[in-house]
């Protein structure tokens, strides 16, 4: 079983810098972040790899700078998200916010490329409580499994 929290990170590949900041961030807290462009899988259908990878995720973190709102491709990643009923933790430069499309409503947290710690000030607590939660849920699971286990082979 996969204790690891892992996120899909959604984002455009101009904001690389940014990507690789917050993936190492996350990282350090013990998260598992998955970026398409890390995992090559040669004749594979990039639409399908990366649908498959949203699927095993537990939640997506979506960047959404100038270049991460006009990306067909974060569009598209964040309806497959919607689909899959994955968490979606929108990171949004300011003056982005008036137009969310489909995260129209959702709570984000700023991502100011002058400040960019106070994103991290928010994100990576909630990512660590996330975590948490799912430890939790997956001990309950296997200390539940153990007893359903010790029950049957107690039984003559």
């Amino acid at each position: 079983m996969n204790m690891a929290y892992s996120v899909f990170l959604s984002h455009s590949s101009a904001d690389s810098k940014w990507v690789r900041w917050i993936k190492a961030n996350a990282q350090s807290i013990g998260i598992s972040v998955y970026l398409y462009e890390h995992d090559p899988q040669p004749g594979r259908l990039i639409a399908d790899k990366v649908r498959a990878a949203i699927q095993q995720c537990d939640a997506m973190v979506v960047l959404l700078t100038t270049s991460g709102q006009s990306s067909t491709y974060v569009q598209q990643e964040i309806g497959a998200a919607r689909m899959a009923k994955k968490l979606i933790i929108p990171l949004v430069q300011p003056g982005i916010d008036a137009n969310l499309a489909m995260l129209q409503g959702v709570e984000y947290i700023p991502f100011d490329f002058h400040r960019p710690q106070e994103a991290l000030k928010t994100l990576l607590p909630y990512l660590q409580k996330l975590k948490q939660t799912k430890e939790n849920q997956q001990g309950v699971l296997l200390g539940l499994g153990s007893l359903i286990l010790l029950g049957l082979f107690s039984k003559k």
